[in-house]
């Protein structure tokens, strides 16, 4: 099922007029800018990434994620000890939702060579959500971290900045349900973060008028 998410903008349109009040750039030129600040902090925060969490700590929390999912139904051993062979079939119809919710035991016997071969390709697939962003952040000059731009995850964020407005409407069609509860609020921090960077930018700019006023 294709998800469709609409922020609400109103307080960071606010944020961003009073901006462009104290900006000398060209207006387009910095709603631009904030545009590609909104489509960073996205793909930053997309499961699974997160507030404040670094890029290879995200990789490597997915990364982990996967192989833990995958542990839950099937054993390495050596191929004569092994029962089924068929590594990807015994634990996708195991999935719900993405994700495989119960352990099954005692594990299935599998050919270790097989097994770690199936968890690589899948650790290859983590930022697989994320990625769905990467149309938007190519349009805008941004190139997100390598583990997410290697994906081409179904989904767009169509962006359309003129010198007074940003809208933006965000598709993700990868069937992560158990993802997308986190996503939409996740997409309106992103939001929040950059009205943020931007608040944070106008005290420094009053600050500084201020002194070179004579105030303190």
């Amino acid at each position: 099922m294709i998800q469709e998410f609409k922020l609400n903008t109103k307080a960071f349109m606010e944020t961003a007029a009073r901006f462009l009040a104290t900006s000398k750039r060209d207006a387009l030129v910095v709603m631009k800018q904030q545009a590609k600040g909104i489509i960073k902090e996205v793909i930053a925060i997309t499961p699974p990434g997160g507030p404040n969490i670094p890029s290879g700590k995200a990789r490597a929390r997915g990364a982990a994620k996967v192989k833990a999912d995958i542990l839950k139904v099937v054993r390495g051993v050596t191929p004569e000890r092994a029962k089924q062979h068929d590594v990807a079939s015994l634990v996708e119809s195991r999935r719900v939702r993405g994700r495989v919710p119960s352990e099954v035991v005692p594990r299935i016997l599998v050919p270790r060579d097989k097994l770690k071969a199936y968890i690589k390709a899948k650790q290859q697939r983590v930022g697989f959500l994320a990625s769905g962003w990467n149309v938007a952040a190519a349009k805008l000059g941004l190139k997100p971290q390598a583990w997410v731009w290697r994906n081409t995850g179904p989904g767009a964020m169509e962006v359309i900045v003129t010198d007074k407005d940003i809208q933006i409407r965000a598709t993700n069609a990868v069937p992560y349900a158990s993802e997308m509860s986190k996503l939409r609020r996740r997409l309106q921090q992103a939001l929040h973060m950059q009205r943020n960077k931007m608040e944070r930018q106008l005290r420094h700019f009053l600050a500084k008028t201020a002194k070179k006023a004579g105030f303190k």
